[in-house]
């Protein structure tokens, strides 16, 4: 494993000066040099006790039941999505990330491990989740917006720029209302009795002596979300509208949740994958933000009584926007051509079908 090189590793803050003859002292360096590098030990030192530990990921092996493994994983996105509630009700920008984060885990947790779990159980979560997922996504939603629309806003010439502020009255009163709705949504009794069956499910016991082993099934659990994100990327065409990219982005950030969950199981291939769809997630999503933000703004111009020195800087905006579409557009297409040619999601299925048991030798007559 490489060192850091931010920080001195454990082998240069030892001494590697060892007096066992006494020609070695000819070889002592001068007092004032070697005063940096212990400087820097120390300091080492006292990063590593102050680093704060991270909180345990997530690590299934090929032989738990699936059963059992569908029951841990959304054990633990539970608690990660109770860790953020609190602080998401108040609108905090990352805990509403990270609370819409636990409920879409969720919801692939549930996709992921759909043949090994009870159907009507993981129809109904599914859906009171999306149900759910709605309210959180409208809040976050409105927090990227925000962001994209201020760093745009920023580029305008100055006297557009002042006119932009009615802009940010109505964003804001809009984030308000939804923000609202998502709080009264938690509060409710289907929210309430989802999070109630969910942690049910989490701590009930699997059926003993019965379903199959997760390294025998992993590829075949991974299979349908590798076809989702191939088909979505096929149907790509030159003048592919932000829908097809944005079609192709969902595909990919399911397969991406599927395999992090069975990132253990896997190796290299796995690893590598996940850096590259991530990377290609987060180029298709900077061409959404913007084909999300144009559609708010043309909805802000339709709304009656809107201050009419508002509509000039909204039509720049628009406009510059528009041509981020295309960009990012032509970088998505880019994104997802470059990735297709690795093959790489062949060599996942590869690396997760190894996981499975050795088929038994037939019994001899």
């Amino acid at each position: 494993m490489r060192a850091d090189r931010s920080t001195p590793s454990r082998a240069s803050c030892a001494s590697t000066w060892s007096p066992t003859s006494p020609g070695h002292a000819a070889r002592r360096r001068p007092r004032a040099a070697t005063r940096p590098r212990t400087i820097a030990c120390a300091a080492a030192a006292e990063m590593t006790a102050l680093r704060v530990p991270q909180r345990a990921g997530l690590v299934l092996s090929p032989d738990d039941g699936a059963a059992v493994a569908a029951r841990v994983v959304v054990r633990f996105h539970l608690r990660a999505f109770a860790r953020v509630e609190p602080a998401a009700r108040a609108g905090e920008v990352e805990p509403v990330h990270q609370l819409r984060v636990a409920t879409r885990r969720l919801r692939a947790a549930l996709r992921l491990f759909a043949p090994v779990l009870p159907a009507r159980f993981a129809a109904a979560a599914h859906r009171d989740l999306a149900w759910l997922a709605t309210a959180i996504g409208a809040v976050r939603d409105l927090h990227v917006l925000g962001e994209t629309l201020r760093k745009q806003a920023a580029r305008l010439d100055p006297e557009l720029r002042r006119a932009v502020g009615p802009l940010g009255v109505a964003l804001h009163e809009q984030h308000e209302r939804t923000l609202a709705e998502l709080g009264t949504r938690l509060d409710g009794k289907r929210a309430r009795r989802l999070l109630e069956r969910l942690a049910a499910f989490a701590d009930s016991p699997a059926p003993v002596g019965r379903g199959p082993r997760l390294g025998d099934v992993a590829a075949d659990l991974i299979r349908p979300h590798v076809r989702g994100v191939v088909r979505a990327g096929r149907r790509l065409g030159p003048d592919a509208a932000p829908p097809d990219l944005h079609r192709l982005r969902v595909r990919v950030k399911r397969l991406r949740y599927a395999l992090e969950t069975l990132r253990s199981l896997g190796d290299r291939s796995v690893r590598e994958v996940l850096v590259r769809l991530e990377r290609l997630q987060d180029t298709l999503g900077k061409g959404q933000d913007a084909a999300t933000a144009i559609a708010w703004l043309r909805g802000y111009a339709a709304t009656r009584g809107v201050p009419a020195a508002s509509l000039l800087p909204a039509g720049a905006l628009i406009q510059a926007l528009a041509r981020r579409v295309r960009k990012q557009r032509r970088r998505g297409l880019k994104a997802w051509r470059r990735f297709e040619r690795t093959r790489l999601l062949e060599s996942v299925l590869k690396e997760l079908a190894a996981e499975a048991s050795p088929p038994r030798e037939a019994a001899r007559a």
